[in-house]
This record gives C-alpha cells, sequence and structure tokens, in this order.
C-alpha cells in the first residue's frame, strides 16, 4: 500500500481551500457613483414632437462575478427631479404632482432579478445578455426585459491617472414601458406631443469596491 506523505495531504488541502477562497472572492460588489459617469435618457417619440429627458444623477450598486454572470443582482436609482428635457417650464410639469410626482416618489428605480446569454465577462470585451428586473417610477412597479451589453474594464495606471482608482463594469441598456402602465395619464391636448411609450437607455459605469 503506498503512503502519501502528511506534508503532501496538508498542501493539497491548502490548495483546494486556495481555489475555493479564490473563487469565493470572484463576487464583488460594484458601485455607482454620482460622479457624471452614467445617465438614464428617457425618449417619447409623439407624432408632433420627440422629447428626450436625461439625468446624470444615478446610483446604485450590482453585486457580479464575471464567472458567473447569471447571479448578478443590484439597483440602480435615478433622481426624478434631476430629469431635464431641455425647457424649464417642462421640466417642472414632469416633476408635478399630475406626472411623475418627484415631491413623493423622489426615485425611479431599477432592481436586476437575474442576467442571461451570458456565462462569463471577459476583460475588456463586450458581452450581449438580457437583463430581467422591476422598474419603479410614480410609486409602480413593473416586471421589464433589458438588452444590454456589458464590458468588464481592468483597472490599469492610465485609468488611475483620470481617478479610476478599480475595476469597472460599464453597462448600456434599453427597454420601453408605458406611462398608462405606470398611473401617468397624459392630457388630451398634450397627447400628440407626448408618447404614452417611452424608451428607456441606461448608461451605467460602476466600479468595484
Amino acid at each position: 500500500m503506498r503512503i502519501v506523505p502528511m506534508f503532501s495531504i496538508a498542501a493539497a488541502l491548502a490548495m483546494t481551500l486556495g481555489l475555493a477562497s479564490s473563487a469565493d472572492a470572484q463576487t464583488r460588489t460594484w458601485r455607482i457613483r454620482n460622479d457624471g459617469g452614467s445617465r438614464i435618457q428617457f425618449i417619447s417619440d409623439a407624432p408632433l414632437e420627440t422629447i428626450t429627458g436625461v439625468s446624470t444623477h444615478v446610483t446604485g450598486e450590482i453585486t457580479v462575478d464575471p464567472n458567473n454572470v447569471a447571479a448578478s443582482r443590484g439597483t440602480v436609482r435615478v433622481q426624478v427631479a434631476s430629469i431635464r428635457t431641455g425647457i424649464d417650464l417642462r421640466d417642472e410639469h414632469l416633476r408635478s404632482a399630475n406626472w411623475l410626482d418627484a415631491a413623493s416618489q423622489p426615485n425611479a428605480t431599477f432592481e436586476i432579478t437575474s442576467v442571461e446569454g451570458g456565462s462569463r465577462l471577459q476583460p475588456n470585451q463586450v458581452t450581449n445578455v438580457r437583463i430581467h428586473g422591476r422598474f419603479s417610477i410614480h410609486g409602480v412597479t413593473h416586471d421589464i426585459v433589458a438588452n444590454a451589453r456589458v464590458r468588464l474594464i481592468p483597472v490599469t495606471d492610465e485609468l488611475r491617472a483620470n481617478h479610476v482608482d478599480s475595476d469597472v463594469i460599464r453597462a448600456q441598456a434599453s427597454f420601453r414601458i408605458r406611462l398608462t402602465d405606470y398611473n401617468v395619464s397624459v392630457p388630451l391636448p398634450v397627447r400628440l406631443k407626448v408618447a404614452n411609450e417611452i424608451r428607456v437607455n441606461v448608461t451605467i459605469r460602476a466600479q468595484a469596491e
């Protein structure tokens, strides 16, 4: 019978535990900072007018394992009062109680519940995925599915010179909502200028903690 030296067993056990710890360490929290690096765009394309509302006041956090993208979870938030359409009076109407009611419902949120279509994030390569989640605005929540392009960017000296001190995930996603689904009723006089269906484009830059 072959006798395995105890130091070999110990070494194998240490290696196994080390690999397990390394695998666990792949799951990280990535923070979306309110620093202008992320933005959300709302596009209304009505018969008489196209209106684009934009905000860069985006925050949130996501948990991502680059080796297991399907397990990603997180929440993205935007301040409703920060949305700008290019006309101040229109922005005031948008924030009012008759529209998005920013005073009582200050944030629009997108909660990521699952991801499909990609298994791993390769450094500096784009991965196409479908993000399932819950979108909330005006106090109403509905399930949505967004098509997204995701890229993992390892930190470099060049990034550090631009005040980015950790790995970065950049994602671009798009989905559509109907205002009536969120209890937002477009008054008859402006229905030719404000569409019921809104396209939402989201670009996030999240840094690893």
